[in-house]
């Protein structure tokens, strides 16, 4: 048996077992040490999971090579931000890798626990991963206050953190003017209207980290000075719910995934992608 039949044969079984148990022993054992923790700071739920480093690894390990393709797909196109490395990575690849339903749960738990919270009963919860992108952010690179479009749900986990420069070191700024340097800011208002309650929330990129928030939530990332690359993986995603008496909750804020539509699949293929996403955000 050739090498390549062997290691088809071995990839079939996996994804075959997958399919059985909900996921490989491996993605299972991650699954199981990720602890769910929904925050409510504010109006809307934000997830934050805690992903183990043996997972942080596999995914820098996929990133590094997103990153040295020459043939990679510039997602940056279809982003504000002010970010020059910002390449698309495939389902497939995740898929490959067994991160895929690592993911997924993340997703399916954010979304239960957060109807819980609500008092919201559920039978059933279906997520999908629409799209996910590198971000590779340098000095001085940022992305401005935007939300995402055409999905349910933003995420964001953090692979690499850099040691960056103290700004206020020369004495020209306070520290707190530099304290968010290089953070992630949700922004549901403006202002805090007493001490009791904050209209923000900011968190350093501490790798593992993983940030699940509705995409209609505005959010920003601070620019850095240092040599050192802050690096993330970023993506869209939709869900939806049927409560306990059978009311389907589905929100209905996307277009088909680019990556399962026909003329985004041949778009891929090529380095400027012009996306299903991209030319609505056009019209």
């Amino acid at each position: 048996m050739s090498g390549k039949k062997a290691k088809k044969e071995r990839k079939e079984k996996r994804e075959e077992e997958a399919e059985k148990t909900g996921g490989t022993p491996w993605q299972q054992k991650v699954l199981k040490g990720i602890q769910p923790n929904v925050l409510k700071p504010f109006g809307p739920s934000i997830g934050v999971f805690k992903l183990p480093p043996e997972f942080v690894q596999r995914m820098i390990r996929i990133t590094d090579q997103v990153l040295e393709d020459k043939d990679r797909v510039d997602w940056g196109t279809n982003l504000v931000g002010q970010i020059a490395e910002e390449p698309w990575v495939s389902n497939q690849v995740l898929k490959d890798e067994e991160c895929y339903e690592v993911f997924m749960g993340c997703l399916h738990s954010y979304v239960y626990n957060s109807l819980t919270q609500m008092g919201t009963e559920t039978e059933q919860v279906n997520v999908h991963l629409d799209h996910m992108w590198v971000v590779s952010q340098y000095k001085d690179e940022y992305n401005p206050v935007h939300y995402h479009t055409y999905c349910d749900l933003s995420a964001v986990m953090y692979l690499k953190s850099p040691n960056m420069e103290d700004r206020s070191k020369d004495g020209k700024l306070p520290a707190y003017k530099t304290q968010r340097d290089g953070q992630i800011e949700l922004i549901y208002k403006s202002g805090d209207a007493n001490a009791l309650e904050r209209g923000t929330f900011g968190m350093a990129p501490e790798p593992g980290t993983l940030l699940i928030f509705p995409s209609n939530l505005l959010h920003t990332v601070y620019p850095f000075k240092g040599p050192d690359e802050r690096r993330s993986v970023a993506f869209n995603s939709h869900w939806q719910a049927v409560t306990k008496d059978g009311k389907m909750i589905d929100k209905g804020f996307r277009q088909p995934s680019d990556q399962d539509h026909p003329e985004a699949k041949a778009r891929y293929k090529s380095k400027h992608v012009e996306s299903h996403f991209a030319e609505s955000k056009r019209k």
